[in-house]
């Protein structure tokens, strides 16, 4: 859900992070849509990749941010990559796609995904709409690791995102409700 009548913020955001989107067109962007509960978590991001990587070791650029399934989806690349820069970029944006998910998109709490049909949203208890069926586990709040063990793809390691801490944090896979592969 988008405000249409708070744009400017997003206004805001495309003026002081110009570089970032290179010249591109804010309505190419997608900055337009992204719902006003989102404010904080997507300037946060913007202004995260562009302290990690000034352009003396390789630019960070934003190619379209996006609501995909109530989370931010984030399309980027590096100009003149950097290893550890790119490392560090991929893992903040890793962050803000899943603060997004956890996030409400009208007022910005605390928030978990929920679906309608194929309609998915991330809101709070307050905003949760009538009939709505909450998303479990919240994947993008989850990365996994895998390795091959006797043959098979298995799940060797957790971690959910700590809206607190703002930081992924090592979890058994059992606890957030994802069960041993086959």
């Amino acid at each position: 859900m988008v405000d249409r009548d708070t744009t400017d913020w997003r206004d805001a955001l495309w003026t002081a992070h110009a570089p970032l989107f290179d010249g591109g067109l804010p309505f190419a962007s997608g900055i337009g849509t992204l719902p006003v509960g989102w404010r904080e978590v997507v300037e946060s991001l913007c202004s995260r990749l562009a302290a990690v990587a000034p352009a003396e070791t390789g630019r960070v650029r934003v190619l379209r941010l996006e609501n995909d399934r109530a989370a931010l989806n984030v399309a980027w690349e590096m100009i003149r990559p950097h290893g550890g820069v790119e490392a560090e970029a991929a893992e903040i944006v890793a962050r803000a796609t899943a603060r997004s998910a956890c996030t409400c998109e009208i007022c910005g709490r605390t928030a978990a995904r929920y679906r309608i049909g194929f309609s998915m949203f991330a809101v709070c208890p307050v905003h949760r709409r009538r009939g709505s069926i909450e998303i479990a586990p919240n994947w993008p709040t989850i990365r996994t690791t895998r390795a091959f063990v006797e043959g098979l793809s298995r799940i060797v390691g957790c971690e959910v995102y700590d809206r607190g801490l703002d930081r992924f944090v090592a979890a058994a896979p059992s606890a957030l409700g994802i069960k041993d592969s086959p």
